[in-house]
């Protein structure tokens, strides 16, 4: 089992874990980063129809990071992207993909948005996407049940898509003359 350092956790991931009632445990053996705005986002989760809060103050006290980005550096990287990419990004993404690519530590993401996949293979980032599925195998903590946005093939079919994207020159603007 080893230690994930610098994970950024999308705001479906967080409440995929308190699902999974294996939240506490992951943050135990992981070097956890939440962007401000998934903080807000993931404020509940669903079990058996019962909405259960999420409070995330005391782990955020002790265990986990979180970080903000600037509005300015947000519109920035948001501006990059052409309106097939942008539309699909939500804050949380936005703010969790502006902090990556501008940081000189190698952090990984992971995320149940195919957009976050997209935007890592369009960007030539590849390598710093990873599905909860392979979070979990790489700590001990696999499931056997995992929702498909969830799972390495999803991960894998969207950030092969990001690639192609790029190949094809489709997902940026285009510079101006």
């Amino acid at each position: 089992m080893s230690r994930l350092k610098l994970l950024i956790l999308d705001a479906n991931v967080v409440i995929h874990l308190h699902e999974f009632s294996i939240w506490s445990k992951l943050i135990a053996i992981c070097d956890v980063h939440l962007p401000r705005t998934v903080v807000g986002e993931a404020d509940f989760f669903e079990v058996d129809g019962d909405k259960r809060p999420i409070d995330l103050q005391d782990d955020i006290n002790q265990k986990i990071q979180v970080f903000d980005v600037a509005l300015g550096e947000i519109q920035k990287f948001r501006d990059q992207f052409d309106p097939l990419y942008v539309g699909g990004l939500d804050p949380g993404e936005s703010e969790a993909l502006a902090h990556l690519c501008k940081s000189a530590e190698s952090y990984l993401i992971s995320s149940g948005d195919a957009i976050v996949y997209r935007v890592l293979g369009r960007l030539s980032r590849s390598d710093q996407g990873i599905s909860l599925e392979e979070v979990l195998q790489k700590i001990g903590l696999q499931r056997k049940e995992l929702p498909w946005s969830c799972s390495k093939g999803f991960r894998a079919k969207y950030t092969k898509e990001g690639e192609v994207h790029a190949i094809k020159g489709i997902g940026m603007k285009k510079p101006r003359k």
